[in-house]
C-alpha cells in the first residue's frame, strides 16, 4: 500500500493557512488535516482526546483520519480489515433503488448479504481513498500570472491543472484531482487509489433508513437509521479492478474501531469527512442576493416540480422505483431552499455581513498601508458581485432547464440539435444516437415531462432586462396567454415530439437545424445559445475571482487573525464538536439524544412513520441488547452536536477522542440549514446516527451477527 504522504512546505502552508496552534479546538471550522496537528493538543485531550497527534493523523504515515474515505459524492469510513464500507443509507439509495425490482424491492424490504458470494455489484458506487498530498501552489500561480484578463487566467489555470493531474496520474492505479484552497491562495493535488468494485452488503428497509422522510428531514428530533454496508473490492495484488469474480476484498491501510459504548452529553467528537461547499467568506451583496433571490425562486420551482413527480409516481410500483432517487434528491435540495430563505432572514446574515464589512473598512482607514494595499478591494468585490446579480434568476432557471433530473426532454432537445448542427448531413446515425434519442426520451411524457417543461418555460417567459431569453419570441409574445397552452401550441406544430422527426433532423445534420422554422428546433438552439453564454459567464466570473478573491482572503486574514479556515471545497476535513442540544425558540429545548422508544411514539403505521414490523417485535426485547443504554434508559436512534458540517458530510464517521467510530452524520437541523454561511454556537447543530442503533439493527431486527463479528463488536443479545 502507498503511504499516505503530505509533500509541502509546511512553514509556508503554516504562515498561509493561519495555522491555530495557539488556539484551543474551536468547534467551528472545518480543518485540514495539517491544521489539526497545529492546535493546541492540550487543550484537546483536556476535552476528551486520547489519540496522539501522530496516531490522529501524521503526514507521512496517516492515522485514524485516513479511514474516512468519499464514495458516490457523500462521506464514508472504513471500519474492517477486509474492506467494508459505512455510509448513510440516503448515499447508497441509488445503487439500493437500481438494485431494485417490483418483486424483489431491496428499496422497500432492505438487503443482507449472509455471506460475501451474496454481495451485489452496486451501480454507480466508487469509492476514492486519499494517498497523499502535494502543494502545486507555486507552479499554479506562475500560469495564473501570464494571463492578461480574468477569461485568460480562468483557461491558463485549468490548463495548468490538467498538466499537473495528467502527470500524476501516470503514477499507477492513481486518480488525481486538484483543489483551490481560499480562492485560490493555495493549490493542493490530491492523489487517491479510486475502487470500483464497489458492492452492496447491507442495507435496512426504507422504513428504517428514511424514518420520518421529508416530515422529519432536516429537523430534530429524529430517528432515522440512516446507515448502509458496501464492501470495496480489488485485485488480489491490492490494485483497483473492475469487478471481477476472481477480486478479494480491499485491504485499507487504516479503518476504525467500532464502538459499543457511545458517547454521552458534552463528550468530545469529530466529524471526519469531505464537506462539500460553504461561502463563509461571501460579501453581503452575494448573501443578500442568495437571500432575496436565488433560494426564493429555488424553493419555488423545485415544489411544482415535486408535485408532478410525487403524483405520478403514486401510480405504481414500477413509477415509484423509477422516480424515488429523483424525488429523494429533489427534496431535499428543496427543503434546503427553504432552510436558507428562512435562516438567512431569521438569523440576520446579510446585516450581520454588513457589520463585518464596515468593521473591515475601519481597519482598512487605520493604516497608510492598509488603505495602498486594500483601499478599493471591498468596492471591487461589491462591483463584481453586482454584475453577477443581474443574471442570478435567469442562469438558475438555465441550470434547470438544463437539468436531465428537472426538465429532461428539455435537455434533450438541447443535446439533439447540439449533435445535429455537428452532423454532416446525409450521414448514418450511429445506433446509440438513435438509441439516445429515441422513445426513452419522451418517456412519461404526458405525465411527467410536459407539466416539468410547463414550469421551466413559464419561469423562462417571465425573463426581461439582463436576463432576456435567447428565442423568446417562440414562447409567444403574449405573456397573459397561459404558458400550458403555450406549450400545447409548441408539440403540436414540432417534429420533434416523435423519434421519427428527432432521427430526421440528425440525418439532416447543420442545415436542417439551421434553416428549420419547427418551434422546438428554435427552442433548442436558444437554449444552447444560452447555455453557452451561460458558461462563459461563469469562466469569466471565475477567472475574475482567482486575482479578487485571492487578494480579498489575503485581506480578512490579515484582519480577523489566527485560527482561519477554508471554505468548504469537497477536500479531507476535520470538525471539532461536543455532544449537544440546543433550544431552538423560546421555551423549548432539546436533549442530545434520541430513543427507540421516541421512535415508537412516532409510529403511525403509514409512510413516513411506518416501522417495520421487525423492528417493533425487536423493541420489545431491547432492554436485553447489548446496545441497551442504562444511562440513556434505551437504545440510542440518534443525538446531535455542534459540528461544522455541511452537504457532503452525509456519511462522516463521527469518532470520540479514542478514535472509535461512534455514529455517522447525516443532516443538520433546519435553524442550521444556513449554517454554510457561517456557524453559529446556539444553532448550529449537526445529526448523526447512533452508531449502538445501528448495531442493534444488525443485532436485532434484520439480524447480521456476521457483520458485527467482523467489526469487533458484540454478536447477540447479552
Amino acid at each position: 500500500m502507498t503511504p499516505f504522504l503530505l509533500r509541502t512546505a509546511l512553514p509556508a502552508l503554516a504562515a498561509a493557512l493561519c495555522l491555530p496552534s495557539a488556539l484551543g479546538a474551536p468547534d467551528e471550522g472545518q480543518w485540514l488535516p495539517q491544521q489539526i496537528r497545529a492546535m493546541n493538543w492540550a487543550a484537546l485531550k483536556a476535552r476528551g482526546m486520547q489519540l496522539t497527534k501522530d496516531e490522529f493523523w501524521h503526514p507521512e504515515r496517516g492515522g485514524v483520519l485516513s479511514a474516512a474515505v468519499q464514495i458516490g459524492g457523500c462521506s464514508a469510513s472504513f471500519v474492517s480489515s477486509d474492506g467494508l464500507v459505512v455510509t448513510n443509507h440516503h448515499c447508497g439509495f441509488g445503487a439500493v433503488n437500481q438494485l431494485s425490482t417490483p418483486e424483489q424491492n431491496y428499496l422497500r424490504d432492505g438487503f443482507v448479504a449472509q455471506d460475501r458470494g451474496a454481495e451485489m455489484p452496486a451501480p454507480g458506487m466508487v469509492v476514492y481513498v486519499v494517498r497523499r498530498i502535494e502543494n502545486v501552489t507555486e507552479r499554479v500561480h506562475a500560469a495564473q500570472a501570464e494571463a492578461d484578463d480574468p477569461l485568460e487566467r480562468w483557461a491558463r489555470t485549468e490548463a495548468v491543472i490538467d498538466e499537473i493531474v495528467a502527470e500524476g496520474e501516470k503514477e499507477p492505479n492513481t486518480a488525481c484531482h486538484v483543489a483551490s484552497f481560499f480562492e485560490g491562495r493555495e493549490y493542493h493535488l490530491y492523489y487517491r487509489t479510486r475502487l470500483t468494485d464497489v458492492r452492496l452488503v447491507y442495507a435496512p428497509p426504507r422504513a428504517v433508513g428514511e424514518y420520518g422522510g421529508e416530515v422529519d428531514n432536516w429537523e430534530w428530533p429524529r430517528h432515522t437509521g440512516d446507515f448502509t454496508f458496501f464492501r470495496a473490492y480489488a485485485a488480489p495484488d491490492g490494485s483497483p479492478r473492475d469487478y471481477q469474480e476472481g477480486n478479494v476484498p480491499y485491504r485499507p491501510d487504516h479503518w476504525l474501531r467500532v464502538s459499543a459504548d457511545g458517547v454521552q452529553q458534552d463528550d468530545l467528537v469529530m466529524i471526519l469527512g469531505y464537506p462539500g461547499r460553504t461561502e463563509r467568506y461571501l460579501s453581503s451583496v452575494a448573501v443578500a442576493d442568495r437571500e432575496g433571490v436565488y433560494y426564493p425562486l429555488r424553493l419555488a420551482m423545485l415544489t411544482e416540480m415535486i408535485e408532478v413527480l410525487e403524483a405520478h409516481a403514486a401510480t405504481s410500483d414500477q413509477a415509484q422505483l423509477d422516480y424515488a432517487s429523483t424525488i429523494k434528491s429533489l427534496a431535499n435540495v428543496q427543503k434546503n431552499a427553504a432552510g436558507m430563505v428562512w435562516g438567512l432572514e431569521r438569523n440576520a446574515v446579510v446585516q450581520r455581513k454588513q457589520r463585518e464589512e464596515q468593521q473591515f473598512t475601519a481597519w482598512v482607514a487605520g493604516s497608510e498601508e492598509r488603505r495602498a494595499r486594500y483601499g478599493s478591494l471591498l468596492a471591487e468585490l461589491h462591483a463584481l458581485d453586482r454584475e453577477e446579480q443581474e443574471t442570478t434568476r435567469k442562469d438558475l432557471v438555465l441550470s434547470l432547464a438544463l437539468s436531465s433530473r428537472t426538465s429532461p426532454f428539455l435537455r434533450g432537445l438541447v443535446d439533439l440539435v447540439s449533435t445535429a448542427i455537428r452532423m454532416e448531413p446525409g450521414s448514418d446515425v450511429p445506433e446509440s444516437l438513435v438509441r439516445r434519442f429515441g422513445e426513452s426520451m419522451a418517456k412519461d411524457f404526458e405525465a411527467v415531462q410536459k407539466p416539468l417543461m410547463t414550469i421551466v418555460l413559464d419561469e423562462l417567459r417571465g425573463l426581461d432586462g439582463a436576463d432576456t431569453f435567447e428565442a423568446r419570441a417562440v414562447l409567444h409574445p403574449d405573456v397573459k396567454l397561459p404558458t400550458d397552452r403555450v406549450v400545447v401550441g409548441l408539440l403540436e406544430t414540432s417534429k420533434l415530439t416523435t423519434p421519427a422527426g428527432r432521427l430526421a433532423l440528425l440525418r439532416g445534420g447543420a442545415p436542417a437545424v439551421r434553416g428549420s422554422e419547427d418551434p422546438l428546433v428554435k427552442l433548442a438552439v436558444g437554449l444552447a445559445i444560452e447555455r453557452d453564454a451561460l458558461v462563459a459567464r461563469n469562466r469569466r466570473f471565475e477567472g475574475a475571482r482567482i486575482e479578487l478573491g485571492r487578494r480579498w482572503i489575503e485581506a480578512q486574514q490579515a484582519w480577523r487573525g489566527t485560527s482561519f479556515y477554508p471554505d468548504a471545497n469537497s477536500t479531507l476535513r476535520v470538525s471539532i464538536a461536543s455532544v449537544k442540544g440546543y433550544q431552538p425558540r423560546d421555551g423549548v429545548r432539546y436533549v442530545p439524544h434520541t430513543t427507540v422508544a421516541g421512535l415508537l411514539q412516532k409510529h403511525t403505521g403509514a409512510e413516513p412513520f411506518d416501522a417495520p414490523e421487525a423492528l417493533r417485535t425487536a423493541a420489545t426485547e431491547r432492554r436485553q441488547s447489548a446496545y441497551f443504554d442504562a444511562r440513556i434508559g434505551d437504545v440510542p436512534t440518534c443525538f446531535l452536536s455542534d459540528g461544522d458540517t455541511t452537504g457532503g458530510n452525509s456519511g462522516s464517521p463521527v469518532i470520540n477522542g479514542k478514535g472509535e467510530l461512534v455514529g455517522l452524520n447525516f443532516d443538520r437541523v433546519f435553524e442550521n440549514v444556513s449554517g454554510d454561511f457561517g456557524w453559529n454556537a446556539d444553532r448550529s447543530r449537526n445529526v448523526s446516527v447512533d452508531i449502538r442503533f445501528v448495531l442493534w439493527n444488525l443485532e436485532s431486527v434484520m439480524p447480521a451477527h456476521h457483520l458485527l463479528r467482523e467489526m469487533g463488536v458484540p454478536a447477540g443479545a447479552r
